[in-house]
């Protein structure tokens, strides 16, 4: 059995007009600072990948032109469009995964809890973002390796014993599911007596 909940001071339609002006400031901040925020994605991704790959995979180095950039390099020879061959690298941007972050920071800053619970869900949703973003680095470059830049660079995701079919769904996972999701779901479960008052129900206690 359920009973209707009292309604609280801060209704549905004042959290998303909240949520929707502190998101904004959010992404702000988000995009400034990505060079910052983005540097233990990238340097947890490198290791990944270079315990997966081995000796021909060299690193992951921001991009001189855009520092949020990152920019993979390996020892593969690659003949490029414009007739050099040269070592194969190419660019990954690690933000299409991480818009996350922003959306969260929007959420918790117009709930109505204490700065204490608000800091500790962001640091919490620091965390999960940031892990999300490292899976979609790590299978965006292996799918890169194994589909966009020729046989060796495929044999050498081959040799690393990943097979096509888990990187296409660790792929799609990581740019469809996971980014979008995370930060609502953890909003959902940090907030949870907020929701049961939108909803207006909530579990009877057991007598």
């Amino acid at each position: 059995m359920a009973k209707k909940a009292d309604n609280g001071d801060l209704r549905l339609s004042e959290l998303l007009i909240l949520a929707f002006l502190w998101m904004i400031f959010g992404f702000m901040l988000w995009y400034y600072l990505s060079a910052f925020h983005g540097m233990p994605v990238r340097l947890i991704a490198d290791e990944i990948l270079a315990r997966l790959l081995g000796s021909q995979y060299m690193g992951i180095i921001p991009n001189p032109d855009h520092h949020y950039l990152f920019q993979v390099q390996t020892q593969i020879p690659f003949l490029f469009p414009d007739g050099s061959r040269e070592a194969l690298g190419f660019i990954i941007n690690p933000l299409i995964y991480g818009f996350g972050l922003p959306l969260l920071f929007g959420l918790v800053m117009a709930s109505g809890v204490s700065l204490a619970r608000k800091t500790g869900v962001l640091l919490i949703g620091y965390v999960c973002v940031m892990l999300v973003q490292v899976w979609g680095v790590v299978w965006q470059a292996l799918k890169m390796l194994a589909f966009n830049f020729g046989p060796d660079a495929h044999q050498l995701v081959i040799d690393a014993g990943i097979s096509d079919e888990v990187i296409a769904l660790c792929y799609q996972l990581g740019v469809l599911i996971f980014p979008p999701l995370a930060p609502i779901i953890l909003w959902v479960l940090a907030n949870w007596k907020l929701i049961e008052q939108f909803t207006g129900w909530q579990k009877q206690a057991d007598s």
